[in-house]
């Protein structure tokens, strides 16, 4: 893990030690971080021990914040606000602006790291043209996990790959014809995974990166039980316990422009119509059985009323999951020098979001007396990122060891799922219909 000069951190020392840095991470408190996000999933693909081998592309970061689209007339704003506002936007636009201004005042190195970007334009635009080369790609990508991810991918062959220190691909490990949907890399490294839709086709097979550790489950969310059976089985061979100290999920609030861009073959990920549809989306995923007593849940939220309701509210996931919020993360998207991308105040489009972090109550501790709906206590910390492609945010691995989240297990290596997953981390499992979608080999280029 690399260390940091004085010029681009200063970082104070938690409980947890210093030694926990990572390079993602560019400046930090014990309430503040600035983050790299291409860096931090680069980061969390590979052994903490060793850098980034390869970029991960990305976009041109925003020099400017994006124009205010909000409504003109003060009818209009007073409508907009009885819908979307909160009791606690003054509240994160204080601790926002707080943040920002301790990192004005204490880091003095850049914003970001250098990015290996996908279009040579100062900005992509919003929406891609549909003879955009980079949309082609993605959509051929998405494509193809839509396929693997369906009950109707038996055709589809594959293949282990070692991989040696200049990324070349060395001899096959297996080839089998059988496609199962989860995979596991036992190995200390990362392995190449040669997807072909036919055994004399692998010459021109998919190929994706599969860090050491990482096991996942490609396939929808809303098929639980074959999931709880790949966990049960992988668990079964590694003499592990199927449930997991930490679980994250960003699930698929449903987004106005997002299913826009559906209707027209344009969306790079997929949304519920209604917040109703991701609540029994969720309760039907059971994970209350996935979660260990006392174990931390942390579930990114949009900014609407509604859907926090629906985490927080009585009879909510949490009050369901006997889960207690104990940390809320703002996550704040900046431009290039420090600006939020939209304005503090907007209601229509605000420039962060916000991760609930609870961990679920032990039932058999009859010394924890604990009042599951008081959040008078919650921790609340900003996290700052320079935004990157259009709803990737950052992986939360290196925040969880620099805030010391963790589950109060006695277990040395924590077990961690993610839910909803576009990307792999190094040694946990992830799950979801696009779980392969930044691990492939297109969407990285190898350092010089």
């Amino acid at each position: 893990m690399g260390e940091l000069s004085d010029k681009q951190s200063n970082t104070s020392a938690l409980s947890s030690g210093p030694s926990l840095l990572s390079s993602c991470i560019l400046y930090s408190t014990d309430r503040v971080a600035l983050i790299d996000i291409p860096t931090s999933i680069a980061e969390a693909q590979q052994s903490s021990s060793r850098h980034p081998i390869s970029s991960l592309v990305s976009c041109n970061p925003r020099t400017t914040p994006y124009p205010n689209h909000e409504p003109k007339s003060e009818a209009a704003r007073s409508k907009l606000r009885q819908k979307m506002a909160t009791e606690h936007d003054d509240l994160y636009a204080q601790l926002i602006s707080s943040s920002l201004a301790t990192i004005r005042q204490n880091h003095t190195g850049p914003w970001l790291l250098p990015r290996t970007v996908i279009s040579q334009a100062e900005h992509l635009p919003p929406k891609r043209k549909f003879n955009d080369p980079a949309s082609d790609t993605e959509s051929a990508r998405d494509d193809l996990l839509h396929q693997l991810s369906s009950d109707t991918t038996c055709s589809y062959t594959f293949r282990w790959r070692h991989m040696d220190d200049q990324q070349r691909a060395a001899e096959p490990l297996l080839e089998t014809s059988s496609w199962p949907k989860y995979l596991y890399n036992p190995s200390d490294d990362a392995r190449m995974l040669d997807i072909g839709v036919s055994s004399t086709s692998m010459d021109t097979a998919a190929s994706f990166c599969i860090p050491p550790g990482a096991a996942f489950y490609l396939g929808d969310c809303s098929k639980s039980r074959s999931f709880h059976l790949a966990v049960k089985h992988v668990a079964e061979q590694l003499d592990t316990t199927r449930q997991f100290d930490v679980i994250v999920m960003d699930p698929p609030w449903p987004n106005a422009s997002v299913r826009r861009t559906e209707k027209s073959g344009r969306s790079a990920y997929q949304v519920s119509p209604t917040v109703w549809d991701v609540r029994q989306l969720i309760f039907e995923m059971d994970i209350d059985v996935l979660l260990a007593n006392q174990g931390v849940i942390a579930i990114w939220i949009t900014n609407k009323p509604a859907v926090r309701d629906l985490v927080l509210g009585e009879d909510g996931l949490f009050d369901s999951w006997d889960v207690r919020l104990e940390e809320e993360w703002l996550w704040i998207k900046t431009t290039t020098e420090g600006e939020p991308v939209s304005s503090m105040d907007a209601l229509w489009r605000k420039p962060y979001e916000v991760l609930l972090v609870g961990r679920k109550h032990d039932p058999r501790r009859s010394d924890q007396h604990v009042n599951l709906a008081d959040t008078s206590k919650v921790e609340r910390r900003v996290i700052v990122g320079v935004a990157d492609l259009h709803s990737r945010k950052p992986c939360l691995k290196s925040l969880f060891r620099r805030f010391a989240i963790s589950a109060t297990s006695t277990s040395t290596k924590q077990r961690i799922l993610e839910c909803f997953a576009r990307y792999l981390v190094s040694g946990w499992w992830s799950w979801g219909n696009q779980v392969l979608k930044f691990n492939h080999t297109d969407c990285w280029q190898s350092k010089s």
